[in-house]
C-alpha cells in the first residue's frame, strides 16, 4: 500500500460509515467486511496472487502476476456500498480521454477489449457481406467473430522472423475488405512491428476498411519511445486502436478495455453493445483506481521482462531457441511433443500453452520468479520423462 494507506483505510471507513443509509448496514459483519478488504495484506506465499489453489502455477493465460494495483484495490473497496446504482457517469472515458490526450467522445469503454472486437466485427458484418484481412499466427478474436457472423478470412502468412507481413496484408485488400486486423505486438509471437512501417502501412489502407490495431501488449515493448498508434486515430477515421486493463494493469478478472478512434466511428460500433449498460461500478473503480497508479505499471513490466531474461536463460541452457518477445510471455520451439508436454506439466499442476497456429510451440506467461523457477523445474522433469 502507498505512504497514506493508513489515511485512506480510516477515510474509507469513515466515509462508508457516513454515507449508510442507516443504521441497519452498520451491523458488525459489513464493517468487519470492509475493514478486511482494506487492511489485509496480500499473500505473499501463494503462486500468484489471486490463485484458489496455492499449489498451482498457472502459466497459460497472460495474466498479470504482481495482481491489481494497491489503489485499484482501495477504489473498489471504496465502491462497495455503491453496488446499488447505475454508473450512468463518463468518469472512466474522462480520465482516459485525458491520460490519452484525447476528446471523451473518441473512448468506448468495453467488458474488456473483447467486447470492442466484437463490436467492430457486428458493425463491419451484421448487414453486408465481405472479408476480414489478418496475419496468422495471429490473436484470432477479429477472425473468428468475422465467419461466425457470415464474413469470409484471408489469412496472410508471418514472415520468415515471425512478423506480420505488412506488404503481403496491403495486397490482400480489396473492394469487400472491410476489416484489416493488426495486433502489435502479436501475439502468439510477441513480436513488434516497426513504428514507421505500421504508420504506412495504416495510412495506404483504403477509407472502406476499419483498421484495427490491438495494443494490448504495448506496455511491455522493450523500447519505451516506441510509439502507440493512438495519435492517428485524432487524423485518421478508419483507425481503431484497442487497449485493456487485463495485462500491464492486472485487472483481467473485472473485465475492463477500451477502443480509441473518431465519433463517427465508435457510434458504429456501440450501435451493436448493449450501451451504458455494459459498464460495471466495480469495474469503473478499479480502471480509476489502476490509471491513476502508473508506478505499479512500471513495477509489472519490471517484473515482466526479468521473469523474460530468466525464461530465456534456462530454456537456452536446455538446448532451445526461445523467442524474443515484446509481450508478458516466452514462446518457444519444442517440437512435436508441444501437446505431451503441455498436458504432463498440467499434471504437474504448472499450466502452460500451446501457442495457438505455431505448431510446435509452447507459450509460457512470466509468473513471479518462484512460479518462473518452478515452471522450469517441472518442464526438465517432463521432457526428461518423455
Amino acid at each position: 500500500m502507498p505512504e497514506h494507506s493508513g489515511m485512506d483505510r480510516r477515510r474509507f471507513i469513515r466515509t462508508s460509515l457516513i454515507g449508510s443509509a442507516g443504521a441497519s448496514l452498520l451491523a458488525a459483519p459489513i464493517l468487519e467486511a470492509a475493514a478486511q478488504i482494506v487492511n489485509t495484506p496480500q499473500v505473499q506465499y501463494i503462486n500468484g496472487v489471486g490463485l484458489d489453489d496455492p499449489m498451482l502455477v498457472q502459466l497459460s493465460i497472460n495474466e498479470n502476476p504482481l495482481g491489481a494495483s494497491p489503489r485499484a484495490i482501495e477504489a473498489v473497496a471504496g465502491q462497495m456500498f455503491s453496488m446499488n446504482r447505475y454508473p450512468f457517469h463518463m468518469q472512466l472515458e474522462e480520465a482516459l480521454a485525458e491520460h490519452h490526450g484525447v476528446e471523451s467522445d473518441m473512448i468506448f469503454t468495453g467488458v474488456g477489449s473483447s467486447e470492442i472486437l466484437l463490436t467492430l466485427t457486428l458493425a463491419a458484418f451484421y448487414k453486408q457481406a465481405g472479408n476480414t484481412v489478418t496475419g496468422i499466427p495471429s490473436y484470432p478474436s477479429v477472425p473468428r467473430s468475422t465467419e461466425k457472423y457470415g464474413g469470409k478470412v484471408k489469412r496472410v502468412p508471418l514472415t520468415k522472423d515471425w512478423q506480420l507481413d505488412l506488404p503481403e496484408m496491403l495486397k490482400a485488400i480489396d473492394q469487400n475488405t472491410r476489416i484489416v486486423n493488426v495486433c502489435n505486438p502479436n501475439n502468439p509471437t510477441g513480436q513488434l512491428l516497426d513504428a514507421d512501417e505500421l504508420e504506412a502501412f495504416i495510412r495506404a489502407v483504403p477509407g472502406h476498411a476499419i483498421v484495427c490495431v490491438d495494443e494490448a501488449y504495448i506496455h511491455f515493448v522493450d523500447d519505451p519511445k516506441y510509439r502507440s498508434m493512438i495519435p492517428l486515430t485524432k487524423e485518421l477515421d478508419n483507425l481503431l486502436v484497442t487497449r485493456t486493463f487485463s495485462k500491464a494493469y492486472g485487472l483481467g478478472g473485472v473485465r475492463v478495455g477500451y477502443g480509441i478512434a473518431q465519433p463517427e466511428l465508435l457510434d458504429r460500433l456501440t450501435a451493436y453493445s448493449v450501451g451504458s449498460l455494459n459498464k460495471n461500478t466495480l469495474s469503473i473503480a478499479a480502471a480509476l483506481g489502476a490509471l491513476e497508479d502508473q508506478a505499479h505499471v512500471r513495477r509489472s513490466v519490471k517484473v515482466a521482462k526479468e521473469g523474460k531474461a530468466y525464461l530465456y536463460k534456462e530454456l537456452l541452457a536446455m538446448g532451445y531457441q526461445p523467442l524474443r518477445t515484446q509481450t508478458i510471455f516466452v514462446t518457444v520451439d519444442v517440437g512435436s511433443q508441444a501437446e505431451s508436454l503441455v498436458n504432463r506439466l498440467a499434471e504437474r499442476k504448472v499450466n502452460v500453452r500451446q501457442a495457438f497456429d505455431m505448431e510446435g510451440y509452447m507459450r509460457i506467461s512470466v509468473g513471479l520468479p518462484h512460479e518462473n523457477e518452478a515452471f522450469i523445474s517441472a518442464f526438465k522433469t517432463v521432457r526428461s520423462a518423455l
